[in-house]
């Protein structure tokens, strides 16, 4: 997620308000290789001998029991204003067992401080599907909306389906305080012209559970930590601090706290601070158990009024009783820029949790021999394996040499690739007493 004055499309993060708010996984490229990466002839030679038997053994049956659905919603995201900025994009995510032709909401907010401008799809699942957005009233501000699913397109099924974005406006900026921010309810409910109700592809109409959202709008000066989700194959996770101000400055200071299993760096390199001052920067740190300072400083002379360019990246280990998420908050009365104390503070969230690349037992991201090589060792010498869920390559519930048999098909013999959570990181699918991180 990237610096820019919202929504400014010259810089390198996603464009969207409110975005790094959500849970968003960052995922690896996946590749292949069939490297036999140093291996002992005697084990290439028993894995060989597997495969040699598993091409007349025709292909190994995969559990399909999904896990439990916990019904239709509509659920509204968070979003913020940035300071300078006058709109906000508001996640719209829904939740349903069946494919989705239509739905519809009304929408309930503040209109003397927000206004409902405008749905947008991309960046959606509904980005590319044919769709049609009916709103009322004509013109904005907006009080509902449906959306229609044209030809034989469908909103997938799934559970937190991002499905559009509401353009959120500030009506009245003069309602925020002066150095420090306002927070709104945005709602989805039924009204006369649009009560809630979702459609399927058979035809059936649900009318879903709802959960709001919340628009908070700042004023200068803020300092945000973005928050990120890792999976089984991240074993640190990248987070940036940015920063707003109303002018130059020279001087940034904060305060962190977190729970004693993170360990964490704050690295300058490669952040627009450093670029901005070419480099000719102080740093200094003070990091104890569960808390740290820092402060930063330009030797170069100010810099130009941040608009949520990065000053540093938190480097965040994963901790041992990962999946979890841990917080990382910044200290009111610790965070200054130039002296000036900043009460606009938002903390980050550093999250793990049991996604995994089915195959990908070793969890470097890449499915060959290697792979190959630690289930066997798992499966018949009893070594322990970080995510017993990847290496069940086959997904029947079980780790043995049919996992190993899996692989050597799909490397060597262009049978079908591994089950889901394939080729992308995902959750399990299916239910078994296997585990991950």
């Amino acid at each position: 997620m990237a610096a820019t004055p919202w929504p400014r499309s010259d810089r390198h993060w996603p464009q969207k308000p409110g975005l790094f708010m959500q849970r968003c996984v960052s995922l690896r490229e996946v590749g292949y290789s069939k490297s036999p990466r140093g291996w002992t002839h005697g084990l290439l030679s028993v894995l060989m001998t597997l495969f040699i038997f598993s091409s007349t053994a025709g292909p190994l049956e995969a559990q399909s029991t999904n896990k439990s659905f916990g019904g239709a919603l509509i659920e509204l995201g968070d979003a913020i204003i940035f300071p300078g900025d006058d709109f906000a994009l508001l996640p719209i995510r829904i939740s349903s067992d069946q494919q989705i032709v239509a739905w519809q909401m009304g929408l309930e907010y503040d209109e003397l401080l927000l206004s409902f401008d405008a749905v947008i799809f991309a960046g959606t699942e509904s980005e590319n599907l044919q769709t049609t957005a009916i709103t009322s009233p004509s013109t904005p501000p907006f009080n509902g909306l449906q959306v229609l699913y044209g030809g034989n397109d469908a909103l997938p099924a799934g559970t937190g389906v991002l499905a559009a974005f509401l353009r959120m406006s500030i009506v009245n900026p003069d309602l925020v305080p002066d150095r420090g921010s306002l927070s709104s309810s945005v709602a989805a409910v039924s009204t006369e012209l649009h009560p809630l109700l979702l459609t399927g592809q058979n035809g059936s109409n649900v009318i879903p559970s709802t959960v709001p959202g919340t628009i908070t709008v700042f004023d200068f000066p803020l300092f945000l930590i973005e928050s990120h989700v890792g999976t089984a194959i991240d074993e640190t996770l990248t987070l940036p601090i940015r920063a707003w101000t109303d002018g130059p400055a020279s001087n940034f200071a904060m305060g962190l706290e977190y729970d004693e299993l993170i360990v964490c760096e704050l690295t300058i390199q490669g952040s627009d601070f450093d670029d901005m001052t070419q480099g000719q920067w102080d740093f200094v740190e003070q990091i104890a158990t569960s808390s740290a300072n820092f402060v930063l400083s330009s030797t170069a002379g100010p810099v130009p009024g941040l608009t949520g360019e990065t000053l540093g990246y938190l480097v965040i280990a994963r901790p041992p009783t990962a999946p979890g998420s841990w917080a990382l908050d910044l200290i009111a009365g610790q965070s200054f820029v130039d002296n000036n104390p900043v009460g606009n503070l938002v903390s980050g969230m550093s999250s793990w949790i049991n996604h995994f690349l089915r195959g990908d037992a070793n969890l470097d991201a890449v499915i060959d021999l290697a792979d190959a090589e630690t289930i066997l060792n798992a499966s018949v010498l009893g070594a322990p394996l970080s995510c017993r869920d990847a290496a069940d390559v086959n997904d029947d519930g079980v780790l043995d040499v049919s996992d190993v048999v899996t692989i050597l098909q799909f490397l060597f013999s262009g049978s079908p690739p591994p089950p889901l959570p394939f080729p992308d990181p995902g959750e399990d699918t299916t239910v078994d007493f296997l585990d991950c991180l």
